[in-house]
């Protein structure tokens, strides 16, 4: 069974992954670490990138939130034989790890003034910028079906989460009505959380009630 690692929240990196997993009935387990041990660990060089979340498959442990998303995804049927969508895919996968690098710093900081100043930074400087792109790559898709492709992907379940911790009012100074100005992001978002086969997951039900 594949097993992933993290700390006691849900956080987006491991999310994605256990997403895609759950949306094709496959099993695996999430196992929690306290930040304490997490150090711990760290120290004695326990984790492939010194990094959360790993994931544990035939007893080898592996690193980076992409190449777990990216497994996951392709054994939930989730990821493309197509070069091309392949191309899209990634671009949101990357995306997402852009924008949340952006944001970092302002999590990061410990001093209330600095956090604060860091994060007025980002709404200012890179907020709008960032969603921007991901409607432009959302506007290219093809097909009638409200997702990046033609069928749902881990596209979809990578810019789902990002727009939920966004919009979820759990970042100081993030106005959660900012996707009103992305007329086409919010179909798209609002479009996920009524799709039935993603709605039903027990996971999906447990990131939109916390």
């Amino acid at each position: 069974m594949i097993t992933f690692l993290y700390f006691d929240f849900n956080f987006w990196r491991v999310d994605v992954p256990r997403l895609c997993l759950s949306f094709a009935n496959i099993q695996h387990r999430l196992k929690s670490i306290s930040r304490a041990d997490f150090i711990i660990q760290k120290k004695r060089g326990a984790f492939p990138f010194g990094q959360l979340p790993v994931m544990i498959v035939n007893k080898n442990m592996y690193g980076q939130t992409i190449a777990i998303s990216k497994y996951c995804a392709s054994l939930a049927s989730l990821y493309s034989e197509n070069k091309d969508e392949c191309l899209i895919i990634d671009q949101v996968l990357s995306w997402a790890n852009d924008i949340n690098s952006k944001i970092a710093p302002s999590i990061r900081e410990k001093n209330k003034v600095k956090q604060i100043k860091l994060r007025n930074k980002f709404v200012r400087n890179d907020l709008v910028t960032w969603f921007n792109y991901l409607e432009r790559i959302y506007e290219k898709r093809v097909g009638n079906e409200n997702f990046f492709l033609k069928k749902f992907s881990l596209a979809d379940i990578t810019a789902w989460r990002i727009i939920h911790w966004f919009k979820s009012g759990k970042l100081d100074l993030v106005n959660p009505d900012f996707l009103r100005k992305f007329r086409k992001l919010n179909t798209f978002y609002e479009s996920v959380n009524k799709y039935d086969a993603f709605n039903k997951i027990k996971l999906y039900q447990e990131i939109i009630t916390k």
